[in-house]
């Protein structure tokens, strides 16, 4: 008499638990897989954001020109008063620059960079030699980043000195500004901008 052959009970029981450990592992590497992928993608974009926010305030504040706003600052020997259109405090800055925003528009502009709320902001207006007041509440702003938990800026006036919480306009800007920015609880590598340094030419 033949037997038939298949599988036992036990067998079976242990094909499926085999089987079931075998699902888990699968899907606990594909989540960790997917978790992974997320990461690297935050981590890349943030890298990116930090380029190219970088770049453009290492072009734009190394661009500063030595302009001239007549009608306030330091007094002169003709019996006017003149200064750099530069300011900054620790938490502000103030700079000309020229700027390029399509065809129609271009030129020199006055830039305000500061922090608002948790928010770095870039607000600019056309640079007018004669003192104007600018409303920069007017002035529709640019979110260069969110989530910024710190910002501060110094400024360096002599290859010798020490870095300055502000810079008061004078006949020269600072030879560098250094910029140290923390966004998404994380610092950012301290961003130093050389400028021209030149002065003032009245003549």
């Amino acid at each position: 008499m033949k037997t038939e052959k298949g599988f036992t009970l036990l067998e079976m029981v242990v094909s499926l638990a085999l089987f079931s450990m075998m699902t888990l592992a699968i899907v606990a590497a594909m989540r960790t897989f997917g978790n992974t992928q997320i990461t690297l993608e935050k981590v890349t974009d943030r890298v990116d954001e930090m380029r190219v926010v970088s770049e453009f305030l290492r072009n734009s504040i190394g661009s500063a020109l030595p302009v001239v706003r007549v009608g306030e600052f330091s007094a002169d020997a003709r019996g006017g008063t003149y200064g750099t259109y530069f300011r900054g405090s620790a938490k502000e800055l103030m700079w000309v620059a020229p700027m390029v925003a399509g065809a129609n528009l271009g030129g020199a502009f006055v830039m305000q960079l500061s922090q608002v709320d948790d928010r770095l902001e870039l607000r600019w207006h056309p640079y007018q030699r004669n003192v104007t007041a600018i409303n920069w509440t007017e002035q529709p702003p640019r979110v260069l980043l969110d989530t910024v938990s710190s910002f501060d800026v110094g400024y360096l006036g002599g290859f010798q000195g020490d870095w300055l919480p502000e810079w008061t306009p004078g006949q020269a800007l600072p030879l560098a500004v250094r910029l140290n920015i923390a966004a998404d609880e994380r610092f950012w590598p301290e961003l130093v901008i050389s400028l021209s340094g030149l002065s003032l030419n009245l003549r």
